[in-house]
């Protein structure tokens, strides 16, 4: 992985009292060692590397069940062969309190000399994904724009809008999440990641030099195997990567998202996604502020094919 330069906000991120208070607790629920541990992303989840463990701490928004849910299928997908992230076997999930929880994963060293694994090795996993027909546990039902709904209510995040866009907002993504809800799924319904973008890949090295895991499954779910797709079509307008990102991707997958009727609701769907996160720093650092402005103006424009700053 390539090296971040100083000034990134997700990878250089600042440590609170808080979090270090929520991973010395946990830890010490489930025996583990936080011995040097070390902040090493921080953004809609803070992942702390555990080095007496060989492990990372994610603390994350949520429920404890769904964490729990998190931990059973990525186990499962990686006994059937699924590239996905291991959770330590021995240690579940814990609730720091009612809205968040720390889950235990695998650590997976990377490569200061690799290049960011591609859109190749994203649609080589959910290809796997894909075709898994059984589960260990039932899913929840995909529902589209929880998160930001979410962070809409938070009046902490709410109040990095001002009043006449945070009420614009809270109808457009009503309006967005009634579209995507009414959309047939061409592909159907079957176990989806949630997130499935090259962000959440780390190299296994572990496994060979071209092998890739998918991680943060905060949000798998039963629904659309589309949503899993469009964030590929995303990235190659929004940020920057061109449509060769996007067609490489269909090449490996078998299926062009751009040739179906409802791919322009699905990107509608996805600029509303990527406000979660800069929606909920903006008060941290003026990087996650501004790229809050720029996105919201966009959508709130209509320009649908303006590059976008990448966190």
């Amino acid at each position: 992985m390539v090296t971040p330069a100083p000034s990134d906000p997700v990878k250089h991120a600042r440590d609170t009292p808080e979090l270090r208070r929520a991973l010395e607790q946990t830890c010490a629920a489930r025996g583990l060692s936080p011995v040097d541990a070390r902040l090493i992303h921080r953004y809609s989840n803070a992942v702390y590397l555990l080095p007496a463990e060989s492990a990372v701490a994610r603390i994350a928004g949520g429920s404890l069940e769904r964490a729990q849910t998190a931990h059973t299928v990525t186990a499962w997908l990686v006994e059937q062969g699924v590239p996905a992230t291991a959770p330590l076997a021995d240690a579940p999930p814990v609730a720091v309190d009612a809205s968040s929880v720390v889950s235990f994963w695998t650590y997976y060293p990377q490569p200061d000399y690799a290049l960011p694994p591609t859109s190749v090795h994203l649609a080589y996993i959910l290809r796997r994904l894909h075709a898994v027909d059984q589960l260990p546990v039932p899913l929840e039902a995909w529902q589209p724009l929880t998160s930001l709904s979410a962070a809409l209510r938070d009046p902490a995040a709410a109040a990095n809008l001002s009043d006449e866009d945070h009420s614009w907002l809270l109808g457009y993504v009503e309006a967005v999440k009634a579209r995507v809800l009414a959309l047939d799924s061409p592909l159907g319904q079957g176990i989806i990641h949630g997130d499935a973008w090259t962000g959440n890949l780390l190299w296994d090295t572990a496994a060979g030099p071209d092998a890739t895991v998918l991680g943060d499954w905060d949000w798998v779910a039963y629904g659309p195997r589309e949503v899993d797709l469009v964030p590929t079509w995303h990235a190659a307008i929004r940020y920057g990567r061109g449509m060769p990102w996007a067609r490489d991707f269909a090449e490996v997958y078998g299926y062009d998202l751009a040739t179906w009727d409802g791919f322009p609701t699905l990107l509608a769907m996805r600029d509303l996604v990527q406000l979660t996160g800069p929606l909920r720093r903006a008060a941290d650092r003026p990087e996650f502020a501004s790229a809050l402005r720029q996105r919201l103006d966009g959508i709130r424009s209509g320009d649908t094919g303006a590059v976008w700053r990448a966190l």
